[in-house]
């Protein structure tokens, strides 16, 4: 093998790996696709190190081979890359294939690694190991992406954290303040009328303003020292949170963290929280396909799911992956018991079975003329077979009851609303079922 074919394959190899490895945190702690041929992965929960053996064949290993492992780390499809796998093989019993693989990993190096396991005497069972620290890549992806918004932010814009009712400083300290938390895509002024009718009801209140791009845990180190400012100025003061949707996971990732708790948090009342994540942050490229797939007038539904929760590739979104590294941490924490929970749940989609079935076959249709659909097979299967957030009596549209859902919170109901209308619609909130939900719990 000459050197020019050795740089060659080390630089195409090293991007495919970067470029296809990058998908592995959005996987997020989930089993890999069901190993099959000669491919197998298992990933260490822990430590997070996805570990991927390419066995051999008569001490061959196929270039196409890597490539389709590669793509199963993303739970893709690789069947549909067919004919479009690069030939050639890499041999493991060659002293050039290790070189090859020194040049490689030197590229990869510390995140990725790739090694050749020589196999037992007289057997034919080597392989080649690759390894893959998905923590590392992602903590390193989050640096970048915050030193990048960090460059970005606009000193003069909006700005973040506590934003509370005027002289709520000089009301008597046994007066509890309520604060209002909201979810990804959302905004301070979507809940301003929520804000002021809380006012009406003589309560203290005011709202927690935060980029929801960024990770839930930056978020709730926000709220953490916001909070904690005020414990210190008034140590009796009593804190109410009411959150929407991501709002609750900001914080429970503050008050269950006992280095974050501020300690004067008394009652938490979450909205439709994507406790276990939404399927639709993991899988919102496939809700666009069938936005885009679906001729029928109520294609609009879909593109209202889609914006609820996509807002381009970011931290959070990653975050409110079912399975997500984030959410495993935070599901693992106990409830804190100094703190009342209360959970309300919406049952307002309006997405029939027989409608997410007509998607389903729309699908199939889609993926016989599309390469691309073909290879996001897996995610949209899946998705579309489990989508309770969409169903009617099952979901909000974003967030399905069964991820609402949370271990150790008895007070759970249902309401029947959406998702995006939750709290935020122009009606007078007075005398609605959800606000006077939230009211009663308040006032306990």
């Amino acid at each position: 093998m000459t050197m020019k074919t050795i740089v060659r394959v080390r630089n195409w190899v090293a991007t495919v790996v970067i470029g296809l490895a990058l998908l592995v945190p959005q996987a997020n702690g989930q089993e890999p696709a069901a190993p099959a041929d000669n491919v197998s992965m298992e990933v260490a929960e822990v430590s997070e190190i996805l570990q991927i053996r390419i066995a051999a064949k008569k001490g061959q290993v196929a270039w196409g081979d890597i490539l389709r492992a590669m793509v199963r780390t993303g739970q893709f499809n690789d069947g549909a890359l067919k004919d479009k796998l690069p030939s050639g093989t890499l041999d493991l019993n060659l002293d050039s294939s290790r070189f090859v693989l020194i040049g490689i990993n030197a590229f990869l190096s510390p995140d990725i690694n790739m090694r050749i396991v020589p196999g037992d005497a007289g057997q034919d069972n080597a392989h080649l190991l690759v390894k893959i620290d998905q923590a590392a890549i992602r903590e390193k992806r989050r640096n970048l992406n915050r030193q990048i918004r960090e460059k970005l932010r606009d000193p003069a814009g909006e700005l973040f954290g506590l934003q509370l009712s005027e002289g709520w400083q000089q009301t008597d300290d046994n007066k509890a303040l309520v604060i209002v938390i909201h979810g990804f895509n959302s905004s301070p002024l979507r809940f301003r009328k929520l804000v002021d009718t809380f006012q009406r009801a003589e309560f203290n209140s005011g709202i927690f303003s935060y980029p929801d791009d960024q990770p839930i845990v930056d978020s709730a180190l926000l709220l953490s020292n916001e909070l904690k400012a005020i414990a210190a100025k008034h140590p009796k003061r009593a804190i109410a949170l009411v959150t929407h949707s991501m709002g609750g996971l900001v914080a429970r990732a503050t008050v269950e963290d006992p280095e974050l708790d501020p300690g004067n948090v008394t009652k938490l009342i979450m909205i439709a929280p994507p406790t276990h994540g939404s399927l639709l942050a993991n899988y919102s490229f496939g809700i666009d396909v069938l936005d885009h797939a679906s001729p029928d007038p109520q294609r609009g539904d879909v593109s209202r799911w889609y914006a609820a929760v996509a807002d381009g590739m970011n931290e959070a979104a990653v975050d409110l992956t079912p399975g997500s590294h984030f959410l495993r941490r935070l599901n693992a924490r106990p409830r804190n018991p100094n703190i009342s929970y209360s959970i309300i749940l919406g049952t307002g989609a309006r997405v029939t079975k027989a409608r997410l079935e007509n998607y389903r076959q729309q699908l199939k249709s889609v993926q016989s003329q599309s390469e691309v659909t073909s290879l996001l097979t897996p995610h949209l299967d899946a998705t579309l077979a489990d989508l309770e957030e969409v169903l009617e009596g099952k979901g909000d549209d974003v967030v399905a009851v069964k991820r609402g859902r949370l271990e150790g919170v008895e007070d759970t109901i249902l309401l029947k609303f959406t998702h995006l209308e939750a709290l935020q619609n122009e009606n007078e909130l007075e005398g609605h079922e959800l606000y006077e939900s939230v009211l009663t719990r308040l006032r306990k």
